[in-house]
């Protein structure tokens, strides 16, 4: 292993360690071949030099590939991914069979130790929230049941305190929230959770009975009023629209608001029996749309400058179906980056019929 200057790099050479910018976004992971736009992905942040092995092309994937492959591909081979993604599993199982025992009303649900897994699981990233963040998106081989949505909701608050810079114990408080903020749903029908087409209006009434239920099922433990509260007001909106209550901004508990904004996030970019995950610049938009009247400012609006600037330097497809690169955000629309296309740029912003269709 050597530190090499980026002036030096040369294409083939192998990361020796995952490469973060100073805002902790993941770079390019550790084991990846360098190529000519991976080591201009590294000069736009100004990096100095990285560490890179003392043998080129040890690694697994061939070049040809590897030039050819987009960033979540070179993602899910890093070994941190696939470290993840062993640990989510197995927090994954974890969690399945202790909110099961919460809905039986046995013993075996055990909060505490629950919770300090899935703050491990954060933990042993060293606290590297951008990474996560991608290896959520990236993430997809795993139901998106209550399960796995609770479990990610968890990771988002998570990084959203940090982003807020919390304190630690409201920073773990932020993760509980989230965690076990949709317990409820385990009540509602299989066959209505998982249904393919629309709800009928009857069942769409049953599947908003899930706050209450949580609350309920929470309530016969002890656990911080916000956790019960977070489950019961998540789908309150600032504005009144919400359910089950119908509650405006000063009646919704502040971590409720908080677990608001990763739920929706995180539903919306994930698959559905009904339908494909969205494009995180689609639910951008839609928080840009309807956000600050549904949602909490505090919140919003820091999450979506933090989660847009993840993307930036990642290939996107758009939607006149030509592919380049996000190399600004425009902080005011935030949707509407500039994309860099062959040799030539293009402000979304002012072209008002072309956005972002996917990440690739």
């Amino acid at each position: 292993m050597q530190r090499v200057l980026l002036s030096d790099l040369t294409s083939g050479m192998i990361t020796a360690e995952d490469v973060f910018s100073m805002d902790n976004q993941l770079i390019v992971p550790k084991g990846i071949a360098l190529t000519e736009n991976l080591i201009a992905r590294l000069f736009s942040f100004d990096l100095f030099s990285i560490k890179v092995e003392d043998d080129v092309l040890t690694t697994s994937l061939d070049t040809e590939h590897l030039s050819e492959a987009s960033y979540a591909e070179k993602l899910k081979a890093s070994p941190d991914y696939l470290a993840f993604k062993e640990e989510f599993k197995d927090n994954l199982d974890k969690l399945e069979f202790s909110l099961n025992a919460l809905v039986e009303k046995n013993k075996d649900f055990d909060p505490h130790n629950l919770l300090s897994d899935t703050m491990g699981l954060i933990e042993n990233r060293e606290s590297r929230s951008t990474g996560i963040m991608d290896m959520i998106l990236n993430m997809h081989d795993f139901d998106d049941c209550t399960y796995t949505h609770s479990l990610n909701v968890a990771l988002i608050c998570n990084i959203l305190a940090g982003w807020l810079r919390f304190s630690p114990a409201e920073k773990e408080l932020a993760t509980a929230c989230g965690l076990f903020h949709d317990v409820g749903k385990l009540q509602i029908p299989a066959e209505i959770m998982k249904k393919p087409g629309k709800l009928t209006p009857a069942e769409y009434q049953i599947i908003k009975t899930h706050p209450l239920e949580s609350y309920k099922l929470l309530s016969r433990y002890e656990l911080p009023d916000e956790v019960k509260n977070a489950a019961l007001m998540h789908h309150e909106r600032c504005d009144g629209s919400g359910y089950p209550y119908g509650f405006t901004f000063d009646k919704i508990n502040r971590f409720a608001r908080l677990v608001a904004v990763a739920d929706v996030y995180e539903a919306m970019t994930s698959s559905r029996t009904y339908r494909d995950a969205l494009c995180p610049f689609n639910v951008i938009t839609y928080f840009e749309n309807d956000g600050l009247q549904k949602y909490d400012p505090e919140f919003l609006l820091p999450f979506l400058e933090n989660i847009v600037n993840t993307f930036l330097n990642q290939e996107v497809r758009l939607t006149n179906g030509l592919e380049g690169r996000i190399i600004y955000v425009n902080p005011v629309s935030l949707s509407k980056p500039t994309v860099k296309v062959g040799d030539r740029f293009l402000d979304l912003k002012e072209i008002g019929n072309v956005g972002i269709e996917k990440i690739i």
